[in-house]
């Protein structure tokens, strides 16, 4: 991986609206596992972050129309990708990143990027970042 990747990953991050990684890793969590029936709580567990970073970043998230979640029932919502075209640039961004993100260079920088961009908020440094 090259300056090049370093340069698509920051702009493939800018058409998502991404900037903090906790963003990034509900983002992926919600794409890994399709619709899913769970809390902000049980997701916060799975990803190794506070119930606050993670109901941040899923607030974020539908707020910038890429996740779509179900109203709240008993604790818990639906959580799924919204629904685009195959040509829309959100998606095209998406699936870039995953690409890249798919070899461990690829994440090293995706990380190294978003960790730049993050204002010293003691949530975003928690969490796993497998590397």
């Amino acid at each position: 991986m090259d300056n090049r990747t370093a340069e698509a990953v920051g702009k493939h991050l800018n058409t998502l609206g991404i900037a903090h990684l906790a963003e990034w890793d509900v983002l992926a969590f919600v794409r890994h596992h399709g619709a899913s029936l769970a809390s902000a709580e049980k997701i916060a567990a799975l990803l190794g972050y506070s119930k606050l970073a993670v109901g941040s970043a899923l607030d974020s998230l539908s707020a910038k129309g890429l996740v779509q979640r179900s109203r709240n029932s008993h604790g818990v919502r639906l959580y799924q990708l919204a629904g685009a075209g195959p040509n829309d640039p959100p998606q095209l961004a998406l699936e870039e990143l995953m690409k890249i993100a798919a070899e461990r260079q690829g994440r090293l920088i995706l990380i190294k990027h978003l960790r730049q961009t993050v204002v010293k908020d003691p949530r975003e440094r928690r969490g796993l970042h497998l590397a």
